[in-house]
């Protein structure tokens, strides 16, 4: 029969005939040889021991020993070897590290050519070999004899054992010895729950002598006497309270390890020294008792260091004492100096206003309500406006076709300033108002012009166009797969969730067809409105992807790129912006909030309310002309909510008052997008947090009467906080305002392309093309940037810095981009 081995671990070592003759000079042990062990007193057991390739187990090795002999004596004592499985049991309840501790142990004495001798706990050490050796029987220090020998285990197999011989009759010093040793080479008393040496090493004793050498008679070591080498305050009282103390930590409540702090002083100099006592439980190795394992070391240096930093933190209190009395002091001071700036101010205005009143060209974009306001809070204040001024207010007010949320002479102002380009100012005016003075069709190019508007656009017997059907996308059957995140897709959303100047365009590249949706379902899932009012994932991501769907690529401006946009900075000004932390909003709020900022803009068709308006379109018709394209938005959006596939709110959600909530909010937030409606907005979110002023001059204000940040948010209107809410769609909508410039500056030209686009359908309806939509003629939108930061853009993204300041970084970029339009118009003009 051919030779069989068993597969072995590192440490053991299988040989044939061959290897003994090569090795003959090493005995091999037989098992008639091993009977010879029988007539000693010790026990004596051979083991062979091995570390196993074992993939089920947590560190990918299996410790595996196995008794090949034991004598008479180890019997009675330990009983009868385990068996495989009973062995592997015990020991995987070891730690790691003790596993690795007597791996170490084995390899080092199987490699050793003389005797090793090793104190071991006998139970940690013969349990897992042993059937009568268990976790509550023998538990002492013992010294072990361990030898490697060669075993013939069968006839064709020899094999690497350790032959252990138990030495169980040592001293009671030595078993204390052993156990100090085992628990730490460091500690240097053993005493037992009376104070009384059991055992100390040699330099701890000679220590101590030298230290109690002057003491008459000399002076016992107990536990006491090292407390009461200390010097206290409290004399002798004090050391043995500090006494009971510890001797209380250690044996009553069992404390890890009690430290007691001390101060004595030195014979050679008088110096303060300090010394630390730490103290160990444990049980005393001979008899089981309780006892307490002591180390004594200096800590003078490290106390100096304490006190050194006590005294130097004391210091420092004391200054910065001092700096805040300064700083209180200075900030009197600097109150002092607005007072008098602020009236200096309002000096200063009317000498100006009495100048220069009739020769103003800059943009005014204060509404009726505005001026009224600041006439108002000049009088509560103690002010006494001019004459002029209050004959100015009563005009405005008298006139039958004021608009008391619009810019007092909005059109004036765009068409006569000398600052404004004429068809620059056309086309705000068109933006904010929706009328061009002497705007009317274009002459006949290809035909008299159709009396009926609701054929402008259509050559008889053509179909209506694409373009203008009432759904600009049609469904696309494209599965709702949630896409896999690579490592780098992670870091950019996690850039979204905190970069003010976040890179959309790169987003994109790395997320091309599921940008809007990936990015929106990460803030719900962020912002905890999945799992706080139980949405459901799927049918969430099979909305949004539909929802993407709706967005046309072709569309250079309004398409899914711009509304993830968007969503970006509509997460940034609410949960950076200060808005979140002020509870402006509620989490239904909240959830309506993202979900309003995706479908601002769904199924957008690259041509704005204006041309629908004029060509009669369907939505046009629907809506009464007001807002088509938002009711649109909205209208659409939300039927899909209902579709059963996608609808992804619960049934109770569905069914409470949350939904009313989510619907108006979301109703409020998007229509608020109609440029038309900017004035009324601004103006009434900035009337509304206005602070009344001091009712005296007398009574200086701590702060400007412009808008302040709110301190009680449960006390605002549910009407002040929807202008909030719109506000912030407002602002993320034309975000790329404070984007970094070369991103801004590719949304201009992009929105330039969109409105060029427009301007060629308009050509084809013979229809007059609008302001800055001509790209036949040199410039478009981006003539009009200074014009749109200074009346559109800085003034909103400013009011709402002035009640969020949290939101500081967006006005930031705003005004450094306008800086940069104001740069490049400059250099234009000195080039001309």
């Amino acid at each position: 029969m051919a030779d069989t081995t068993t597969k072995q671990a590192r440490d053991s070592h299988a040989v044939t005939d061959s290897d003994e003759d090569d090795d003959a000079a090493h005995k091999i042990w037989t098992m008639r040889d091993l009977r010879v062990l029988h007539e000693l007193q010790k026990p004596v057991a051979v083991v062979v021991s091995g570390v196993y390739e074992d993939p089920h187990s947590a560190e990918g090795l299996q410790d595996i020993s196995r008794v090949v002999f034991q004598n008479t004596e180890c019997k009675k004592q330990f009983g009868l070897p385990r068996s495989r499985a009973e062995f592997v049991a015990i020991h995987q309840s070891y730690s790691e590290t003790e596993r690795q501790m007597q791996r170490a142990w084995i390899l080092k004495t199987t490699q050793g050519g003389s005797s090793h001798q090793s104190w071991m706990n006998l139970s940690d050490f013969l349990r897992p070999l042993f059937q009568g050796v268990t976790a509550d029987g023998l538990n002492f220090i013992c010294r072990f004899d361990s030898k490697a020998i060669r075993v013939r285990t069968s006839p064709t197999q020899v094999e690497t054992a350790l032959m252990h011989v138990a030495e169980l009759d040592g001293s009671a010093t030595d078993l204390r010895v052993a156990a100090i040793h085992s628990r730490s080479p460091l500690h240097t008393f053993l005493f037992n729950s009376c104070g009384v040496l059991l055992n100390a090493n040699a330099s701890a004793l000679q220590a101590f002598a030298r230290k109690n050498a002057g003491h008459a008679g000399g002076t016992a070591l107990t536990l006491k006497s090292l407390f009461e080498e200390g010097e206290y305050p409290g004399g002798e009282a004090e050391a043995q309270s500090a006494y009971d103390d510890a001797m209380n930590a250690v044996f009553s409540l069992q404390l890890e390890c009690h430290r007691h702090t001390q101060a004595h002083k030195s014979k050679k100099d008088g110096s303060t020294k300090w010394g630390m006592i730490e103290m160990w439980p444990m049980l005393d190795p001979v008899d089981a008792s309780p006892a307490v394992l002591v180390k004594r070391h200096n800590i003078t240096q490290q106390k100096h260091i304490e006190l050194q930093l006590s005294a130097h933190q004391d210091a420092l209190q004391q200054q910065n004492q001092e700096l805040e009395q300064d700083s209180f002091a200075l900030h009197e001071q600097q109150l002092r100096l607005q007072e008098e700036a602020h009236s200096l101010t309002q000096r200063l205005e009317v000498i100006l206003h009495d100048k220069y009143q009739h020769s103003k060209h800059s943009f005014d974009s204060d509404t009726p309500i505005d001026k009224t306001l600041t006439f108002l809070q000049g009088v509560i204040g103690g002010k006494v406006p001019p004459v002029e001024v209050a004959l100015d207010l009563f005009n405005i007010l008298s006139e039958s076709d004021t608009n008391l949320r619009q810019p007092v002479g909005l059109e004036d102002q765009l068409l006569q300033a000398h600052s404004i380009d004429n068809e620059v100012g056309q086309s705000m005016l068109q933006l904010l108002q929706g009328s061009v003075r002497n705007s009317p069709l274009l002459p006949d190019r290809q035909g008299p012009v159709p009396a009926n508007p609701t054929q402008l656009s259509l050559p008889a017997g053509a179909a209506r166009p694409d373009w203008m059907d009432t759904s600009f996308v049609t469904e696309q059957n494209k599965p709702f797969v949630p896409p896999a995140l690579t490592t780098s897709t992670e870091k950019m959303l996690l850039d979204a969730e905190n970069n003010w100047q976040f890179d959309i365009f790169k987003f994109t590249e790395a997320t091309s067809g599921v940008t809007l949706a990936l990015l929106t379902f990460h803030f719900f899932k962020i912002s905890g409105s999945i799992s706080q009012f139980g949405l459901d994932p799927v049918k969430l991501w099979r909305y949004l992807q539909r929802i993407e769907s709706g967005y046309q690529m072709q569309n250079p401006y309004h398409n899914s790129i711009h509304v993830a946009s968007v969503v970006q900075m509509t997460h940034m000004l609410l949960c950076h912006g200060g808005i979140m932390q002020s509870n402006a909003l509620s989490k239904v709020q909240l959830l309506s909030a993202y979900w309003s900022a995706a479908l601002h803009d769904f199924e957008h068709g690259g041509l704005n309310n204006d041309f629908l308006i004029k060509t009669a379109h369907p939505l046009a018709i629907t809506y009464n002309d007001q807002s088509p394209l938002e009711n649109h938005h909205l209208a659409a959006g939300v039927r899909l909510m209902f579709d059963p596939e996608l609808s992804y709110m619960p049934m109770r959600l569905l069914r409470s008052e949350d939904l009313l909530v989510l619907r108006s909010t979301c109703i409020n937030m998007v229509l608020g997008t109609d440029m038309k409606k900017h004035f009324d907005i601004v103006s009434r979110f900035q009337a509304a947090f206005k602070r009344a002023p001091p009712s005296s001059a007398a009574e200086p204000p701590l702060q400007s009467a412009s808008a302040s940040p709110v301190q009680d948010w449960e006390s605002i209107k549910p009407e002040d906080k929807t202008l909030v809410h719109q506000m912030v769609l407002k602002c993320a909508d034309i975000g790329h305002l404070a984007a970094d410039i070369h991103t801004h500056k590719r949304w201009a030209l992009q929105l330039e392309e969109e409105f060029f686009r427009q301007g060629d359908k308009e050509k084809e309806c013979r229809l007059a093309v609008s302001p800055l939509m001509d790209r036949t003629l040199q410039g478009g939108m981006t003539r009009s940037q200074i014009g749109f930061f200074n009346i559109v853009g800085t003034p909103m993204f400013k009011a709402m810095v002035d009640l969020f300041p949290d939101a500081q970084p967006i006005l930031d970029g705003v005004i450094a981009n306008l800086r940069q339009w104001e740069q490049s118009a400059a250099q234009a003009a000195k080039a001309s």
